[in-house]
């Protein structure tokens, strides 16, 4: 009993389940990748030896809660108790509880769910069995059912599966022995799928056999009345969509009407409906339907786990405690807040041409900049923000020729054929120049460059080429042809009146907006409009000619006018407006990119002058903090802009998110550690760096729309928090780097002075880890919430989901490793502390990118990890190395 205690009840052991359950979860994300989610929930989430560790775990942490005594110290006590309760929920909700579809036709009733789980079944006139049977696409399917039909055994072996992608519906070879005889019967069905059951008979006895999905009776009926969907401005894209039902429970005389709506969701009876998809004709409804005994059980846990990450900051005698008091020994100020707050050649006229154009246009441009359009998400928004989007995809800057982007775009309008001869489109692959004929110091080329004299695509069969390659397998050249063909096609549909939809059609149910050069092909358009147009246009020639706008602005403001009469309800408020318009010109984002970095860089410079030549520059440590808290309150201005701006906060995509995990990594720098220059520096070049890749061009910086199951204000809480998270893991990440670096250079000299920058920085690397795991957590659970009570299922492991569990499971064996001895060293808690990051960007960009599922932006071909990935696990790998003969450094207890 000793030994089991001592090998069982160990965090050791607890360790070592983590270990299993997170690379057992990441192998089952390619998997899934690879194959499908059923095929990764047989192997591994759902397969007996996954939830043997789960439950093994489970006990071990019981087990060290006894022994260590751990209701001594509340705070871990209570998120101790707390992941053993979320187990138990868990397994509820995988033991007992059910999930399903109902589909449903305006006007009909329905009470047969359509089961989520698969069923091999077995039925004859008398008799009925069932069994749950999940197959995968590989791996061993083995099986055997033994059952008793009239008496006598009736067996069902597996002898064969074949699945077929194109369909759902796969084939299922069985071998059945019954009353001596032996037969083989060929099933289809499989997960999601309800297909007519095969017959086997037995002197005048009939079996049917069948396998997939089965229908599981409500006991009360759903009604569709009517089934509606709102869109987007002038786009197909749903904006919200709802089913009107009727509750019919005839045992209970209950008649009552509903609306299920996304994160509105209809309970009755221990069921929850949840809006979940339509038919094509939006004639029908799909509602999920949930019934799970395990949701509170779970919620407890969740409740119980944030409970004990809060007490944990405050319990006397934690981990946490004791470092804040180390560092205050040190000399080192901490304060902790809990985060829930958180040169181009022009031909000689076209050169004379955009002189003349620069001065005659730009106070006109401001006006025209102000013009409301519609993009093609059916956002409405000025056209200073749509130009800026524009000239981005296509030149990669937000202006050029010393041209704001609304006097490009007014050009355009005005007279595209001119500006087919301006050089706009940005260009770099040399080899991609010599083909046009081109020289190579050309940086932008006109449209007309790539068109020969017959009207010919110069570079056609090149693109082509390369789109027909897998991504993976695309060289620079192709990528490189690929992204200027893309440009140029933004400048065709620039001329064409793509980006300048600013006639709204009257009385549209959609508010679809026209470009004047469609519009006018329409017989709804009012002669007076028509007219206008024809004048607008007009006058911006005489504008540029003579620099008389008199008859442009009037025009301009007729057909703002226009918008006002047939689009108010969906316009911005005039105050939205002067914002964003401010906010493109304030380019906050933009500039505080080389802010972060050159203030950073200063800053790690006098830290290490200041470490090495022990020198205490405190007017200094002032000045970098204020002038950092002003890059920080500039970029708080920011982010409130965007959300007033967008009318939803501002982290539903790639861009916002990284814009407000640079935020909480400068925020963590500024409240948490402002007193450590090392600190303030790491957080600086993290922000800037996070800040740069923000604006990377594979990331879109655009405001758009939300899809509607992200209007909830439980994703805005989910999001916020895991997003602060990732500042502090990344500043701890940073900061165990340069602890690292600082051990290549620790010698006899100076080891004293150096070991003690080294444990402050260990020790501040620490709290920001444990306080980036308590938000990564929370912001997990509250996540969990969202999802239930948006379509009814808190875990589904999605690899988003799954990853971020992983990266929970990573850092929390991080933050262990010093309960084991041989562990226990700053040097080997620096070296996990940088290397676990990679679970982070795994989560963020990987899944993104490489994994599909509901969170990916990943669809079909792969694409090709970056080469600058491989170098950066060399650079660690070797600073690692070079760091191990300074490891020496005394533990922080």
């Amino acid at each position: 009993m000793g030994f089991f205690k001592k090998v069982f009840f160990s965090y050791s052991f607890v360790i070592l389940m983590l270990f299993i359950l997170g690379v057992g979860a990441a192998i089952a994300t390619f998997i899934e990748n690879d194959y499908d989610s059923q095929t990764a929930k047989v192997l591994v989430y759902h397969a007996l030896w996954y939830e043997v560790v789960m439950v093994f775990l489970a006990v071990s942490l019981i087990g060290l809660v006894y022994k260590r005594k751990m209701w001594r110290r509340l705070g871990a006590f209570v998120f101790h108790v707390g992941f053993v309760v979320v187990l138990i929920g868990a397994g509820v909700t995988r033991y007992f509880g059910y999930e399903g579809v109902l589909h449903v036709r305006e006007g009909m009733s329905e009470y047969k769910v359509i089961s989520e789980e698969s069923y091999l079944q077995i039925n004859t006139e008398n008799q009925s069995y069932e069994h749950l049977l999940a197959l995968g696409k590989i791996g061993n399917n083995n099986f055997k059912f033994e059952d008793k039909i009239e008496g006598k055994n009736f067996i069902v072996e597996f002898k064969e599966y074949q699945y077929f992608k194109i369909t759902n519906v796969d084939k299922l070879t069985l071998k059945v022995t019954y009353n001596g005889q032996v037969k083989e019967i060929e099933v289809r069905g499989g997960h999601g799928s309800i297909e007519p059951p095969s017959s086997l008979y037995y002197d005048g006895l009939e079996v049917q056999v069948s396998w997939g999905s089965k229908l599981i009776n409500l006991p009360f009926k759903i009604k569709l009345e009517d089934f509606q969907i709102d869109r987007y401005p002038g786009s197909m894209s749903p904006s919200s969509y709802a089913s009107e039902v009727t509750l019919i429970d005839e045992k209970e005389n209950i008649n009552v009407k509903h609306r299920i709506f996304m994160n509105h969701p209809l309970s009755y009876k221990g069921f929850k409906f949840f809006q979940s998809s339509y038919d094509r004709d939006e004639l029908g409804t799909i509602l999920s339907v949930n019934n799970d005994p395990g949701k509170w059980p779970t919620y407890l846990g969740y409740f119980l786990l944030s409970l004990g990450f809060v007490l944990n900051f405050f319990t006397k005698g934690s981990r946490f405690s004791r470092l804040k008091s180390f560092l205050h020994k040190s000399n080192l100020s901490l304060m902790i807040v809990v985060l829930m707050s958180f040169s181009t050649c022009l031909k000689a006229d076209a050169l004379a041409y955009i002189e003349k154009y620069k001065v005659n246009s730009l106070e006109h441009s401001k006006a025209f900049g102000k013009l409301l359009v519609q993009d093609y998400n059916g956002r409405i928004k000025p056209m200073s923000t749509e130009s800026i989007d524009v000239m981005h995809k296509m030149s990669g800057k937000d202006s050029l020729l010393g041209l704001k982007p609304e006097q490009i775009m007014l050009g355009i309008l005005a007279d595209p054929l001119v500006w087919e001869d301006v050089k706009l489109i940005k260009i770099k692959n040399k080899k991609i120049k010599k083909l046009i004929g081109i020289r190579q110091s050309e940086k932008y080329i006109s449209f007309s460059d790539i068109f020969k004299e017959n009207g010919e695509y110069k570079l056609k069969n090149e693109v082509d080429e390369a789109n027909a390659k897998a991504p993976a397998k695309r060289g620079t050249f192709d990528k490189d042809l690929i992204k200027l063909d893309e440009r140029l096609n933004i400048f065709y549909m620039a001329s064409k009146g793509f980006f300048t939809k600013f006639i709204p059609k009257p009385n549209d149910e959609k508010n679809t907006w026209y470009s004047p050069q469609d519009a006018s092909a329409e017989i709804w358009l009012e002669q007076n409009i028509r007219e206008t147009l024809y004048t607008y246009i007009k006058a911006l020639k005489v504008g540029i000619k003579n620099n008389d706008w008199a008859e442009a602005n009037k025009a301009l403001k007729a057909l703002k006018n226009n918008q006002l009469k047939y689009s108010s309800d969906i316009l911005p408020t005039k105050s939205q407006l002067d914002v964003e318009i401010l906010f493109n010109k304030l380019k906050i984002f933009q500039k505080l990119i080389s802010f972060y970095f050159i203030l950073g860089f200063i800053i790690l410079v006098i830290a290490i002058i200041s470490i090495f030549f022990e020198k205490n520059y405190r007017y200094l440590n002032k000045i970098f903090f204020y002038l950092l808290l002003f890059g920080f309150l500039f970029h708080s201005a920011g982010i409130l802009m965007r959300w007033y701006i967008s009318n939803h906060a501002p982290w539903s995509d790639t861009y916002e998110s990284l814009i407000y995990i640079g935020w909480s990594t400068l925020l963590a720098g500024l409240i948490v550690f402002r007193k450590s220059l090392l600190a303030l520096s790491a957080s600086a070049l993290l922000g800037g760096v996070i800040m740069l890749v923000a604006h990377l061009n594979f990331i879109s910086p655009q405001i758009t729309t939300l899809v509607p199951v992200l209007k909830s204000y439980w994703l805005s809480i989910h999001v916020s928090v895991i997003t602060a998270s990732y500042g502090f893991l990344g500043l701890g990440a940073l900061l165990a780097f340069i602890a690292l670096v600082l051990m290549i250079f620790r010698n006899q000299k100076n080891e004293i002075r150096l070991d003690i920058q080294i444990r402050q920085i260990s020790a501040i690397t620490e709290i920001s880890l444990i306080i980036g795991l308590s938000l990564l957590t929370v912001g997990n659970f509250i996540g969990g919430v969202w999802a239930n009570e948006s379509w009814g299922r808190y875990w589904g492991w999605d690899p988003k989901e799954t990853w971020s569990f992983i990266s929970i499971v990573v850092y929390t064996m991080v933050l262990h490793l010093r309960f084991i001895p041989k562990l226990n060293t700053i040097y080997v808690f620096s070296v996990a502390s940088v290397i676990s990051f990679a679970s982070i960007i795994m989560t963020y960009f990987g899944v993104n990118f490489y994994l599909s599922g509901l969170h990916s932006y990943a669809s079909g071909d792969k694409v090709p990890v970056p080469n600058f990935v491989y170098y950066m696990i060399l650079i660690v790998l070797i600073i690692a190395s070079l760091a191990y003969r300074g490891r020496a450094v005394k533990v922080i207890k």
